[in-house]
């Protein structure tokens, strides 16, 4: 498969989160698999005010300061709802088409959009 070459901006009524994430496949983001979400509520996403969350069984931020609960409690539970998409995409084993159909927002049952 070829590598992804635009980053995708996952807005708030993608993910049921109230910020808005940024995902990075492996070739962007060589540090291990992770998601870029905003501090701020909203659409809005800027590089100096983003939290780096790892895609593990135990999502944690790994660079960016802090992310104050319930934020962090809510992309915690996304990233593991999500976890087996995410790290599928970040190696490039889904296109960027793939991966949005099949990530589950937060408070949606799983199935068809």
């Amino acid at each position: 498969m070829q590598a992804t070459t635009t980053i995708p901006t996952l807005a708030p009524e993608d993910t049921g989160l109230p910020m808005t994430a940024c995902l990075l496949t492996r070739d962007v983001s060589r540090d291990g698999p992770r998601v870029e979400v905003s501090r701020q509520h909203g659409q809005q996403l800027t590089l100096r005010d983003v939290v780096s969350v790892s895609i593990s069984d135990n999502p944690r931020i790994i660079d960016g300061g802090q992310l104050l609960n319930p934020g962090l409690r809510l992309v915690r539970a996304w990233v593991l709802l999500n976890e087996d998409v995410l790290l599928r995409y970040w190696s490039h084993e889904l296109s960027q088409t793939d991966m949005m159909a099949a990530l589950r927002p937060l408070g949606k049952p799983r199935g068809p959009r």
